[in-house]
């Protein structure tokens, strides 16, 4: 695999790819794409604020020069930069100049289902389904570095309640990428059955004052029908229900 810049080609898109790890850097000031269309950003925000004023316009990590490298790992650059521009990015056709990376944390429960969790009306992915997951920001940093484990283990609690260091990592961490938006997964094994997980998300969502999920959902196919995935969703799906996986060896 080629790993100049210039010459570097990713894996077919919508592909399921293997990393041996990651270093993910964070520089000083937005991304250069907030200067360049930073009144289209704005004007943008206004009309997502008042279609769903519940968003708030904090800082995320919006990435560039995202690659693999010759070892297998992912390397990228964030910046700091105002949510209203990702918002803005995602809307366009041919998304200019930004990358989006951010990691998720894929549970499988101890009678073989992925816990996954329904996006509730306030966020600005509205009935969505996809394991619980959040955008990388300033607590994810230390020392100018990016933590994707710790990243995973706040969301995860966040929005579920459920402790992922109670959970055991199975693998390292794999990748897709779909319209310039990059989403690494790491799967973990849960000590709870499918019905004790959403029990523990239940309880949680009765004291939950941010309310970002709508309840948790139970995956345990590779069926389609009915379910609200983002693009990212279905390969990583099809990974761990394909008889002929080494993952499948979990359920």
């Amino acid at each position: 695999m080629k790993t100049s810049m210039q010459d570097f080609v990713w894996p077919e898109e919508g592909t399921l790819f293997d990393l041996s790890g990651y270093n993910i850097s964070v520089a000083a000031g937005p991304h250069p794409l907030y200067h360049q269309k930073r009144e289209e950003i704005e004007a943008n925000w206004l009309d997502e604020h008042e279609a769903n004023p519940a968003l708030f316009n904090g800082e995320m990590l919006i990435h560039r020069d995202i690659r693999i490298d010759a070892a297998g790992r992912l390397v990228a650059t964030g910046h700091l930069t105002p949510f209203a521009t990702m918002l803005w990015w995602r809307k366009q056709q041919e998304r200019p100049v930004a990358e989006h990376l951010f990691p998720i944390a894929v549970p499988i429960t101890r009678d073989g289902a992925i816990l996954a969790i329904e996006m509730s009306a306030k966020t600005a992915n509205a009935g969505r389904i996809y394991c619980a997951a959040g955008s990388l920001d300033a607590h994810d940093v230390v020392d100018g570095k990016v933590d994707l484990d710790a990243n995973m283990l706040r969301e995860v609690a966040e929005e579920t309640g459920i402790d992922l260091s109670a959970a055991t990592p199975v693998g390292g961490y794999l990748g897709v990428r779909v319209m310039r938006a990059v989403t690494l997964f790491r799967i973990f094994r849960l000590p709870y059955d499918a019905e004790e997980a959403c029990a523990l998300v239940r309880h949680h969502m009765e004291t939950d004052h941010e309310q970002e999920i709508a309840g948790p959902v139970i995956i345990r196919d590779k069926s389609r029908e009915g379910r609200n995935y983002p693009a990212f969703m279905p390969p990583i799906i099809d990974r761990i229900f394909s008889s002929d996986s080494p993952i499948n060896g979990i359920l």
